[in-house]
């Protein structure tokens, strides 16, 4: 006794992009996010107070890992050039942090985030909170003033 079976044919299916067409998707995706970039560095220098200096990036020396305010800053200073800075909110949807958030992020104990808040008062020279300030500064500023905290950590042996 024989049964008729029927057999479900398959969609078809498109054919895979050959490798000049994935090269060209590529291409395409690169060229979107280099003219992304480049407009976001067009915007971030287009005023010189904005441009960083990389000489007032402080790395972290052996030495200063027996100081622990001085390695806090440091710390902080690298997520803010790193992640991002925020100047309205204590974080953005981006990673960004404003100064405060980063000093509490970078932490590891109330001691140290407020002998770091000092140091950081003392770079800024303004009798304004911290919150204030950071409204008033670009990202760039932002990681020089914590660079400068570091400076004067390092020099009080904090």
């Amino acid at each position: 006794m024989s049964t008729n079976t029927r057999i479900k044919a398959s969609p078809p299916t498109a054919p895979a992009p050959d490798l000049d067409a994935r090269l060209a998707a590529a291409d395409a995706t690169m060229t979107v996010r280099l003219e992304e970039a480049a407009l976001a560095h067009g915007v971030d220098a287009r005023h010189p107070e904005t441009v960083l200096d990389y000489a007032d990036v402080i790395r972290l020396t052996p030495a200063d890992t027996r100081r622990p305010v001085v390695a806090l800053l440091q710390r902080a200073q690298q997520r803010i050039l790193r992640d991002g800075w925020s100047r309205d909110t204590g974080t953005n949807g981006r990673g960004g942090m404003c100064l405060e958030y980063a000093l509490q992020a970078e932490a590891r104990n109330g001691r140290e985030e407020q002998d770091a808040r000092a140091f950081l008062r003392a770079a800024i020279g303004s009798g304004d909170p911290i919150t204030h300030v950071n409204r008033r500064l670009t990202q760039a500023q932002a990681g020089q003033f914590l660079g400068r905290a570091a400076a004067l950590a390092r020099k009080a042996g904090r």
